[in-house]
């Protein structure tokens, strides 16, 4: 079995999203393949990094040598992986040193809509109070995880460039699928390259399996193609525009978009055929109060590299500091609803039950998800939050005490 860290599950109508996926334990297929061919990468001691191709353990300074090398260098990250998070931070600060000026940073964590204020940022126009909004309208994980990268990107004066898909685009598919979509949003669709056999492979076994031709998978394979090739377009867009001349790339995305390289990387190429290097951190083991994090798929025959590099890293999240409210919301034409109530959670320990609307939080209109999630990003262990449910024709109000966030990840 191949092990993989969901950094986040979000559910919506009937897809799981699991960008933030990272393969742990190198399967070896039937074939022979394998994603280590010289080194277990469980054995590598974090702060490791080896050169994957050859199996040959290399310096830092070595690894920047080669990256210099590239017009784009991605790095796989598990969303709720600290460890991960410092890497990423090294890697942007070494090329930046080496090349002040050229590089650009681009995050899957940003829709398209978003990057007027991802340019005010960039030129310290936007204060960060504002730009946390920004951040919890388009992403769900905290902003403390990568808010030291977006600090070096302000201080620096980095551009800073949204990849992905709006999320009307993405919705629209996972309801419809491509082929009902309006006039309007089949203009957003990117060129969809749907014949690669290692990505469909892949895709099939994180998300148990279905059979090919189900209408279910194909909504879920659908919509990682639509944020794959949306994140690839924008790449190659930028780096070909007046703008992205000269430029070097560094591109932060889950895992799973970016090993093996046919997510995203394969993609670019297909548009911009230019030198690229994937890094990996690769967390060689998890903590055992952390193991459900963990999820075994079926191994997939896969005769391709994980990455160029893998970094070693140990493990390390936020989850001690974080709260949640512990249910998974949608939208809905009567506001934010309440799909699932989590178990031992905030929400099921004041009387919240599936199908309440959310209005209000602490006095605050809950017009979106991301609503929810921006104001409980503020809140602490012991911390008190006021909520206003309703309930068929009643208008409830809750009081909520929340504790530490490690058993109900949902907002």
């Amino acid at each position: 079995m191949i092990r993989y860290i969901f950094s986040f599950v979000i559910l919506l109508v009937f897809v799981v999203r699991v960008s933030g996926c990272v393969a742990q334990t190198p399967p070896q297929s039937k074939q022979g393949f394998s994603e280590s061919p010289y080194r277990e990468l469980d054995t590598l001691k974090p702060g490791t990094i080896l050169h994957l191709p050859t199996g040959i353990v290399v310096t830092r300074e070595q690894m920047f040598r080669i990256l210099s090398g590239s017009k784009i260098v991605y790095v796989g990250e598990t969303h709720t992986n600290l460890k991960d998070h410092q890497v990423e931070l090294e890697i942007l600060q070494g090329l930046w040193e080496r090349y002040p000026g050229q590089v650009v940073v681009a995050m899957e964590m940003f829709q398209r809509p978003s990057q007027d204020q991802l340019n005010q940022w960039s030129k310290g126009e936007l204060d960060e109070k504002a730009f946390v909004k920004v951040w919890y309208s388009n992403w769900d994980q905290s902003y403390n995880y990568y808010r030291a990268i977006l600090h070096y990107i302000r201080d620096k004066k980095i551009p800073l460039l949204a990849l992905n898909a709006s999320d009307e685009l993405v919705h629209a598919v996972m309801e419809k699928g491509t082929e009902g979509l309006s006039e309007s949003l089949k203009k957003e669709l990117p060129d969809m390259d749907r014949t690669d056999p290692y990505h469909r492979n892949s895709v099939k076994a994180v998300f148990g399996g279905h059979a090919h031709g189900d209408k279910g998978f194909e909504r879920f394979y659908e919509t990682m193609l639509i944020w794959d090739e949306t994140m690839a377009q924008s790449i190659s867009t930028y780096l070909s525009s007046p703008q992205g001349t000269g430029k070097k790339m560094v591109v932060f995305t889950g895992g799973f978009h970016v090993n093996y390289g046919f997510g995203v990387p394969r993609r670019v190429f297909r548009r911009l055929p230019e030198p690229y290097e994937i890094v990996m951190p690769y967390t060689t083991e998890v903590p055992e109060n952390r193991k459900d994090i963990l999820m075994d798929v079926q191994p997939v025959s896969i005769p391709l590299y994980l990455a160029d590099f893998i970094w070693a890293v140990g493990y390390e999240d936020l989850e001690d500091q974080n709260v949640h409210l512990g249910v998974q919301v949608e939208k809905t034409e009567k506001g934010v609803a309440v799909r699932k109530v989590m178990p031992d959670s905030t929400a099921l320990k004041i009387g919240i039950r599936e199908g309440d609307i959310i209005v209000s939080f602490e006095g605050q209109a809950i017009i979106k998800p991301s609503d929810l999630t921006h104001l409980m990003s503020f809140k602490q262990p012991g911390d008190h939050a006021n909520l206003t449910i309703l309930r068929g024709d009643q208008t409830l109000n809750l009081e909520a005490q929340f504790e530490s966030g490690k058993k109900t990840r949902s907002p």
